[in-house]
């Protein structure tokens, strides 16, 4: 498994924003009942990062499978450089999971964060996830509280996780 790193919109590899909406929406429809418009939610949210990418602040970590994405990682960098990154669309193909990659992804997102001398950086999730969560609580993420509302049709409001630098 190799690891590809995005860092200008020259390097995006070909199916990338399809694999991670289809990973969310296969992945979370099974354990969290959404509906469909998380895959549109996915979809939108990955197209309007790509278009404003900022290659000074931005950064998307692809594990391939030879040229096919199998998950990924994205930071999205502040555009205040006193606030915090965002960690978004991280997601790995289930024949990857519990082989370390996810952690890899993890540990180079929180580096590229700590080089770019941000204050922290943030994420959402579902409870539930445990493996991820177990992820997340190892790197040092900090549960700070849930959003309004139900996430896409299920039973479940999201999780702000928050990790300092």
């Amino acid at each position: 498994m190799s690891i590809h790193v995005v860092r200008t919109l020259s390097d995006y590899p070909a199916g990338l924003i399809g694999t991670i909406s289809a990973l969310f929406g296969r992945t979370i429809a099974a354990s969290h009942g959404v509906d469909w418009t998380l895959d549109v939610m996915l979809a939108e949210e990955q197209c309007a990062f790509f278009r404003r990418f900022d290659p000074d602040c931005d950064r998307v970590w692809v594990a391939l499978a030879g040229a096919v994405p199998m998950g990924g990682l994205t930071i999205e960098g502040p555009r205040d450089p006193a606030a915090s990154a965002r960690l978004r669309f991280f997601i790995l193909d289930e024949s990857l999971r519990g082989r370390g990659v996810g952690r890899r992804l993890l540990a180079d997102g929180i580096e590229y964060c700590r080089t770019k001398g941000w204050q922290g950086i943030y994420l959402t999730t579902l409870p539930g996830l445990d493996a991820a969560l177990h992820l997340y609580r190892d790197a040092g993420f900090i549960l700070k509280g849930e959003t309004p509302g139900s996430f896409h049709g299920s039973n479940y409001a999201e999780q702000i996780y928050e990790r300092l630098l």
